[in-house]
Parts: structure tokens; C-alpha cells; sequence
């Protein structure tokens, strides 16, 4: 009987927790006195992430990001920065001459006029303005173990760009013809942007620091002002210019890859 009392508490597995700054080991000795060790990245007080884009000035963003455990598997993470020029959406822009952007310019589309200001996301006479962005994404963790491993999110992204502009005007030349050129007061215009994301990725906590990659597909929403400076293209002698500002809007499937770099505690 006393051979039966002991092999039966041998059976049952028993716990020793050593801790450290960033890893819970847990080691298991089983019946026949082997043992293996699982090593649990993340400890049990860990709740807050804050995190930073290392690759963000490419898309003219700098935010500081904070991630805020809930339970086992859920975590909120939340965003605030600044902007300045992004230079992916000038290169898919300038890559399409604009001609999807939706322009509301005041005038009918099939009237022989033209915009001679300078177009959207072209900076020979633009310059970009200090901005903001924000961010919300909850996030659900797959492994029951938020922060660490493999996570699902929905997240919503606002953006806004603001620029200044060169206006133009019509001056007299020594002949007396008017031409028109650079330097008229300068002009504000912004753009906002809107992302609908679903964000699959993988979140690898160490010692202190974390890594955060990341794939998202949704929907992106952009509306702007934009300056314009038209006359007619065969005009003799041409109409008074027409100037102002005009808004315009884009609707485009949105594809992002992403990295973050943060610290724990």
C-alpha cells in the first residue's frame, strides 16, 4: 500500500516557479524523474507596451504608440504623433499623374480649362506643414498569453497632412502681354486620411523590449483642399484666371506592412 501512496503522488506534476526581470521557468518532474523546461516570455505583471514606428517617416507619421493588456487574450492599443511629408503617397501619386483623385474643380469637365497650379503631392512649390495622426486598434491574441505571439486587430487610422503652396498671379511684361507666374500670398491646403484596417501579426516580447510586425488589408478614405489657378486653353484673348480653393476625395483598397519596436513594463 505504501509502494501504491507514493507512485501515486510521484504522478501528480508539481511546480517550481523561478523569476527573473523578464522570464517565468517552469519546471515539471514527471514519474519517471524526467523534466523539461518552458520558458514563458512575458511576466505576470506586465501590462503596458510603448512602442515606436522605426520606418514611420516614410509614410510622413511619427507616432508614439501604447498597448494596454485587458485579460489573457486582449489588449487595446492606442496611438498619437505628429506628420510631416510622405513620400510613399507622393510616389504612388505622382506614379498615377492624380487621375484618381475625384477634383470638384467650379467649373464644367468638358470646358477647355486648365489648372496651372501645381498638382496634389508635388513639392517643387509645396512644402509640408506639421500635422497630426491617431490610432485605435483592439487587438485579440490567439494564444491566450496578451502581449506575446500571434494577434488579430481591427484598428482605425486618421491622418492629417498640411501644406503650403506658392500662389500665382498674371504680371505686365516690357511689352505689355501679361504672363503668369510664382509668387502670389501662399495658400493652405490639407489632406485627410482615413484607414479601416484588419491587422494580422506577431508580437515577440524579451527581457525589456518587444517587436511588433505586422500585415493589415482594409479600406482608405482620403479627402483634401487643394489650390487651383485656371485659364482657358484657347482663350484669345484669355478669360479673366479663375483661382480659389477645390476639394477632392479618394476611395482606394489600402495595403500596409509594418514594424514596431516598444518597451515593457
Amino acid at each position: 500500500m505504501k509502494k501504491i501512496i507514493v507512485l501515486l503522488l510521484m504522478s501528480i506534476p508539481f511546480f517550481a516557479f523561478a523569476q527573473s526581470d523578464s522570464k517565468d521557468t517552469v519546471i515539471r518532474i514527471t514519474l519517471d524523474n524526467s523534466k523539461y523546461e518552458k520558458h514563458k516570455k512575458k511576466a505576470s505583471t506586465e501590462q503596458n507596451i510603448i512602442k515606436f514606428s522605426p520606418l514611420g517617416f516614410l509614410s510622413g507619421s511619427f507616432p508614439i504608440y501604447y498597448e494596454r493588456v485587458v485579460n489573457d487574450f486582449f489588449t487595446v492599443q492606442t496611438g498619437l504623433g505628429f506628420t510631416s511629408r510622405n513620400y510613399v503617397r507622393s510616389l504612388i501619386q505622382q506614379a498615377s499623374d492624380n487621375s484618381n483623385l475625384n477634383i470638384n474643380y467650379p467649373w464644367d469637365p468638358i470646358e477647355p480649362i486648365s489648372d496651372l497650379s501645381e498638382k496634389s503631392y508635388n513639392f517643387q512649390y509645396r512644402s509640408t506643414m506639421p500635422g497630426f495622426m491617431f490610432s485605435v486598434q483592439p487587438r485579440l491574441y490567439f494564444e491566450n498569453d496578451a502581449p506575446d505571439g500571434v494577434y488579430m486587430g481591427v484598428s482605425y487610422d486618421f491622418y492629417r497632412y498640411n501644406f503650403n503652396t506658392s500662389g500665382m498671379r498674371r504680371v505686365d511684361t516690357i511689352d505689355n502681354r501679361k504672363v503668369t507666374q510664382r509668387g502670389g500670398p501662399l495658400k493652405k491646403e490639407f489632406e485627410n486620411i482615413s484607414d479601416f484596417m484588419v491587422t494580422f501579426g506577431y508580437h515577440d516580447v524579451y527581457d525589456r523590449l518587444s517587436v511588433d510586425y505586422s500585415i493589415g488589408m482594409g479600406i482608405r478614405n482620403v479627402s483634401g483642399i487643394k489650390y487651383y489657378y485656371a485659364i482657358e486653353d484657347f482663350g484669345n484673348p484669355p478669360i479673366t484666371p479663375l483661382q480659389g480653393i477645390t476639394n477632392y476625395k479618394q476611395t482606394a483598397f489600402n495595403f500596409n506592412l509594418g514594424i514596431k519596436v516598444g518597451y515593457h513594463f
